[in-house]
């Protein structure tokens, strides 16, 4: 489309300009000039020919320029989205979208603000430009009052841009700065379409901001947007793949879920979180764990199949995302994170497994006091939570096949340690009764004066043989209640001084160092059944080492390349305790074998020594290994996890 230049004569006699880029982006562009043959010079002046050539280079300097700029913006723009896909500092990223904007739009100073999700607020958390201090630059907006939100809140609550160039005589305007005259806010859109965030800028220039400036700015929203996005989903990612790498190997069903409380946190926003598991034998549905207020609840069983939203979402196996979860024919109230006229939004997904639901997985967000802010969950999260409990379900099926292994090999060990210890008390019993008739035979022929030194011999001999069932028994018992710990928080390092004081001899030829590192944080353990285990321990490197020798106990915390190596899982901290003495050591072969039920090189007891602190220990989530070299002395290593809630 061609348009005839309005304005003076000479400029109609110059021809015609095409403005439709012009129109567009508000750049100058050169003019096609008509020659103008009758042109003449009036009172030796130049000429009207050459007045259109000046303004004609003048125009063109003006549109290079522009383009010059235009080019130069749109580069910038370009590194600016490519990095919004690459970048790992998001920080860093929005400060440098922040300097482009206040550059591309010739501002005296801007800020970056981020919605915080869980208030509502507007943060500033990117300055740059003139004026900012550590004290200013500490901006917060609550947008629920009107008349304290200012344009930037103005643009976030519409999700709109807005400028203007009279801060003195704008509605919205806010002061913040003395010298503002003019003042531009673009907000940053999430997916939703809802604000997330904002860039503003301000000038002391009255009416600094064009339309196109609006352009770029919304240009470097988008960018910004974007790498906030990539942000999140790669942290959801690596989330999602700690768990995948986490679940599976948890082998305890409060610690699992535990775990999922804290993995879900860090994946979704949300004020509380809560577990039900099945009951394949009642048909309830049991509320397994929660990060809020129904933790005291833990063991309750407030849902049948099918009842209420959450048992609908377990008789169906379909996930339910609700605004208003009250006004849903389905819902009862029967179970809730807090009371009903608060909750929001409710999201709640199935925990399957191969071939059933074990489960639901529940969270809920609370009415937010900003009218404009949404508290609904999207279909992104939805997905998120879907995810997380497939893995739940797969780790709870991990964990039930663990115990019924465990049984199954606890019930084995059983059958071999009643036949074991029927053989052994049956032998003493035997020998006591022996000794028995040995007395009653020398009591029916002999006076008892003169057989008293044979009745003393025979006396010892039984009372040994009542102390051997004695330790039979003992040991017995303790291989049936290894596996049975009552945790509480625990000073590893004032267990293990205590252990040794108590189980270490007072007169030996065997040299005792300690090497306790004094950082360890605390754990939760059942300090008796530990005390047992590491005085087995002692007691065995003791024996080993009739002759003197050394025992050294060491306690650190183990590094993230051993964890591995010693069977412990990589995302979460472990603590070792060391036993080494300078004995004859374990061969190879013989590694795996000491820690099964009966196998011994001592004398004393039935050979459950080292099988009692392997059961103690996996109690505990640990495992214990002896890593030692034959000839060289054994050295056994107790690792431990340190639980989340005692770290």
């Amino acid at each position: 489309m061609r348009t005839p230049l309005g304005g003076s004569l000479a400029l109609r006699r110059l021809g015609w300009v095409s403005i439709r880029f012009a129109l567009n982006h508000r750049l100058a562009l050169p003019v096609r000039v008509q020659p103008d043959c009758g042109a003449v010079r009036h009172g030796g002046g130049l000429s009207v020919q050459a007045r259109a050539r000046r303004y004609n280079r003048r125009v063109q300097q003006r549109h290079r320029k522009a383009r010059n700029d235009t080019i130069a913006f749109l580069t910038e723009l370009n590194a600016l989205f490519s990095d919004a896909v690459r970048t790992g500092d998001e920080e860093a990223f929005l400060q440098r979208a922040l300097e482009l904007a206040m550059r591309a739009v010739g501002g005296d100073r801007a800020f970056l603000a981020l919605v915080e999700q869980s208030t509502g607020h507007l943060v500033v958390v990117n300055t740059t430009g003139f004026g900012w201090t550590p004290e200013t630059a500490r901006l917060r907006l609550s947008l629920a009052h009107e008349s304290a939100r200012g344009i930037t809140g103005h643009a976030v609550l519409t999700a709109r841009p807005y400028r203007t160039g009279n801060t003195h005589e704008d509605p919205y305007y806010l002061e913040y700065f003395r010298d503002v005259r003019s003042e531009i806010a673009v907000p940053i859109w999430g997916t939703s379409g809802q604000s997330v965030g904002v860039i503003n800028v301000e000038s002391a220039q009255p009416d600094r901001f064009t339309e196109d400036h609006e352009h770029r700015l919304v240009a470097i929203s988008h960018a910004a947007a974007a790498a906030l996005r990539v942000q999140g989903f790669r942290a959801r990612e690596s989330a999602l793949i700690e768990v995948g790498n986490n679940l599976t190997t948890i082998l305890d069903i409060d610690t699992l879920m535990q775990k999922v409380l804290s993995v879900a946190a860090g994946l979704l926003r949300f004020e509380d979180c809560t577990v039900f598991l099945t009951d394949e034998a009642t048909g309830m549905l049991v509320l397994a764990a929660s990060s809020g207020s129904l933790a005291g609840r833990t063991g309750e069983s407030p849902y049948r199949l099918g009842e209420g939203i959450t048992g609908w979402v377990a008789a169906h196996g379909s996930s339910v995302r609700l605004v208003e979860p009250r006004n849903d024919p389905r819902w009862r109230g029967l179970c809730l994170e807090f009371p009903p006229d608060e909750i929001g939004a409710l999201l709640a997904v199935p925990i399957v497994g191969r071939n059933r639901v074990l489960g639901v997985l529940r969270v809920v967000r609370r009415k937010s006091p900003n009218a404009w802010f949404s508290i609904s969950f999207s279909e992104g999260e939805e997905r998120v939570l879907n995810t997380i409990g497939r893995q739940l379900g797969a780790a709870v099926e991990n964990v039930r096949t663990y115990e019924r292994l465990l049984n199954a090999e606890r019930m084995a060990a059983w059958g071999e340690l009643s036949a074991r210890a029927a053989h052994m008390i049956g032998n003493r019993t035997f020998a006591l009764k022996g000794d028995l008739n040995e007395m009653s035979y020398l009591l029916s022929q002999k006076p008892c004066e003169d057989i008293r030194a044979e009745i003393v011999d025979i006396a010892a001999s039984m009372c040994r043989g009542v102390e051997r069932l004695e330790e039979i028994l003992r040991e017995f018992r303790d291989f049936v209640v290894a596996t049975q710990v009552t945790l509480a928080a625990c000073d590893l390092n004032a267990l293990v001084q205590e252990t040794v004081s108590e189980i270490f001899p007072r007169r030996t030829s065997i040299e005792l160092t300690m090497e306790l590192d004094p950082d360890l944080p605390r754990l939760r353990c059942d300090a008796r059944k530990l005390k047992r285990a590491f005085g087995e321990l002692i007691e065995n490197a003791v024996s080993f080492q009739p002759e003197g020798g050394v025992l050294h106990v060491r306690t650190y915390l183990v590094a993230a390349s051993d964890r591995i190596r010693y069977g412990m899982s990589q995302s979460r901290e472990s603590v070792a305790v060391e036993f080494a003495d300078a004995g004859p050591g374990i061969a190879d072969d013989q590694k795996e074998r000491v820690f099964q039920p009966f196998h011994s090189t001592r004398a004393k007891g039935m050979g459950l020594g080292l099988s009692i602190v392997k059961g103690i220990v996996e109690a505990h989530h640990g495992v214990v290994r002896e890593i030692g070299a034959l000839g060289q002395g054994a050295r056994f290593v107790v690792c431990l996890p340190v639980a989340e809630s005692a770290a």
